[in-house]
């Protein structure tokens, strides 16, 4: 047990199962089976069987490739072993896609006027899908990483000898910090571009649809650049994208101490981005460190960086609040 893929068995095994079904009964479904059903029952799109059967499996795939992707990245981050409620992902939505369009497909071919799902039968198969992907996470081998605690690098000692000389002849200091990983541009330029393409194909159908797709692909345009961070005698700014929308600021009084720290951003946080921990909001969009910002009145905040001693050293070097190391010992 000491590969995770065979983590992902049991989402692989069901899609395998509604395959050999599938194909085992092709001679049974009509010539048209529902692809879409309404709240009221009536079918809203048809299709080909065959159509029915390359979007489940496609899709299927699909999220075990991403759940594995996932898990991969989730292990390369554990320092310790944490139950990774990601890799159930594949599992639900799997075992949901083949249940569903599997109850539409018996439906069709009974000939029926109205679909129902079938709860009765699709509740028991999904929950235990998802218990035997909880039971094969639960029994799988530790795993952790090499990481280990970060280390302000004693590079910086030249960049603080510097920041020391234009303090003390009264020049200003502005720093910016700037994360904005391939992927971001990726997604806020390559994804808004598909939505556009699709809300054309769509006014004519929907136009509540493609105005949604239109709006969702603005939405993610904005944030184009990336995660911004300035520090100065003002204080810590965060904004984000293309307008440079403001995320967080404080002053330099409110700091009460500065961190250096390497952190787990799916295991701790779930993921990139804006995240919530445990007394702390962490802003990153990629690597493992960060500096940590406490106060005294307000949650801690954690700004993901690839050169975090620089950073730490202009907050500590304007604030005058020491840098820490993650065990609360000044450097």
């Amino acid at each position: 047990m000491k590969r995770r893929y065979w983590t992902h068995l049991p989402a692989i095994m069901v899609l395998t199962g509604f395959t050999v079904w599938f194909l085992s009964r092709s001679e049974e479904w009509p010539s048209r089976v529902p692809l879409q059903v309404g709240w009221s029952g009536q079918v809203t799109t048809w299709g080909s069987p065959w159509l029915a059967f390359g979007i489940v499996v496609g899709l299927g795939l699909l999220f075990i490739a991403l759940t594995a992707l996932l898990d991969e990245l989730w292990v390369r981050q554990e320092s310790g072993k944490r139950f990774n409620y990601l890799s159930l992902l594949d599992e639900l939505v799997v075992s949901l896609l083949v249940t569903i369009q599997g109850s539409f497909l018996l439906a069709s071919a009974r000939g029926v006027d109205t679909y129902r799902l079938a709860w009765g039968a699709i509740v028991p198969i999904v929950a235990g899908v998802v218990l035997l992907g909880v039971l094969g996470e639960w029994k799988r081998h530790t795993s952790t990483s090499s990481g280990t605690a970060h280390v302000v690098q004693r590079s910086t000692d030249a960049f603080r000898e510097h920041l020391s000389a234009r303090r003390a002849a009264g020049e200003t200091i502005v720093y910016w910090d700037i994360q904005n990983p391939k992927y971001v541009s990726w997604l806020s330029v390559g994804v808004p571009l598909v939505l556009w393409g699709s809300a054309a194909m769509l006014v004519r159908e929907s136009l509540w649809a493609a105005s949604l797709n239109a709006a969702i692909g603005l939405l993610l345009l904005l944030f184009y650049g990336g995660q911004r961070v300035r520090v100065s005698a003002e204080g810590v700014t965060l904004r984000y994208g293309l307008m440079g929308i403001r995320v967080f600021r404080c002053q330099l009084s409110d700091i009460a101490g500065i961190k250096i720290r390497t952190f787990a951003p799916l295991a701790e946080f779930g993921g990139y981005g804006i995240r919530a921990g445990r007394g702390v909001t962490a802003y990153f969009l990629a690597g493992r460190t960060g500096v940590q910002l406490d106060f005294s009145s307000r949650r801690s905040v954690l700004i993901g960086s690839a050169n975090p001693d620089r950073l730490a050293a202009v907050i500590e070097a304007l604030s005058g609040v020491s840098v820490t190391d993650e065990n609360g010992v000044t450097e």
